[in-house]
């Protein structure tokens, strides 16, 4: 039997038990630590993440899934995730006013090894921001901003080359996101979100400097690269909660890709447009067992139908979550 008909095996027979009596309780304190696999060329990524809900939040009658975002109070979080290649570290926060306006703010930073440094640069710090409104105790509308600039600078010297390396990327995101949750009589309920992002990327790279051959020639070294991009995208989630525990869900992704490329050294110059757009759909289903008065397992499965150059992926994810 195969890892995933394993999985949805587990996930069928977790669904026949019944969900502890816990899921009652209240709780201030969120912690979670969990791990997600790929069958696609994705690095495993193991993740932990604490959130602190000044609110107390109440579990019943809702999916448990959902049990943060219903209610609809101040948050304090951090994160930790790790794959092969980079390390994530986050810490954010949420203020939400007696008017249900709510601003939030957050960190996040990525350490690249060495096999993985994106573009010449070892670490990269993103800044969130984001305004949004609880219009009903079922829906909000979010705008967010997030903004990036890196650099990166180095030399190369020997008896032979001299050499200098300079690299700079910035990342702006502009998004838009609307969460409504629809009651249903005979199950619980569909959760539906949508999301308009705008995203402006620069990165340089440049090299300059000399080459000494056997013969004392002395080459010089001149390299300039510079990508502008303006990616659009659009997302749609769904999830239908067939009871508090057991959800089954779909999405749909699509990015507008259009950039600029140039790059010249001494004797060419190269420049080319882009614009495509790429797409892809995801079908999941998600069980939270809460099988004590503090403990949960989630488990989770989502298969991708890429429409790009990309094969198609099917990630498996488990996690431990405990509230009190």
């Amino acid at each position: 039997m195969t890892r995933t008909k394993m999985s949805v095996a587990l996930m069928l027979a977790l669904a026949t038990i019944p969900a502890y009596a816990a899921q009652d309780y209240i709780y201030h304190h969120e912690a979670e630590i969990g791990f997600l696999d790929s069958s696609g060329e994705a690095d495993g990524l193991v993740n932990a993440n604490y959130r602190y809900y000044f609110k107390a939040v109440e579990q019943a009658d809702k999916p448990y899934a959902l049990a943060g975002f219903f209610n609809q109070g101040s948050t304090v979080s951090a994160r930790y995730a790790t794959t092969d290649f980079q390390d994530l570290y986050n810490i954010s926060g949420e203020y939400v006013f007696d008017s249900k306006w709510f601003l939030g703010a957050g960190v996040n930073r990525y350490n690249f090894d060495s096999n993985g440094n994106y573009r010449g640069i070892d670490s990269n710090i993103i800044y969130d921001v984001n305004l949004g409104y609880f219009f009903t105790d079922h829906s909000a509308l979010t705008l967010s901003y997030s903004t990036s600039s890196e650099s990166n600078s180095d030399s190369l010297t020997s008896d032979f080359y001299e050499r200098e390396y300079y690299t700079n990327e910035d990342i702006d995101v502009i998004g838009l996101t609307y969460e409504h949750f629809i009651p249903l009589q005979s199950t619980t309920g569909v959760f539906i979100t949508g999301e308009l992002q705008y995203i402006a990327e620069q990165t340089i790279n440049n090299s300059s400097g000399t080459y000494i051959d056997s013969l004392d020639q002395v080459t010089v070294l001149d390299f300039k690269r510079n990508d502008d991009y303006n990616n659009y995208t659009v997302a749609v989630f769904a999830d239908w909660y067939i009871n508090n525990a057991w959800s089954v869900g779909a999405s749909y992704f699509r990015i507008n890709i259009d950039g600029e490329f140039n790059s010249s050294d001494i004797d060419h110059s190269v420049h080319y447009s882009r614009n495509e757009t790429e797409s892809s759909t995801s079908v999941n289903t998600r069980y939270f067992w809460n099988f004590s008065e503090v403990l949960s397992a989630k488990l989770s499965i989502e298969h991708y139908f890429d429409n790009g150059e990309y094969d198609s992926a099917t990630n498996f994810g488990v996690a431990i979550n405990a509230r009190f």
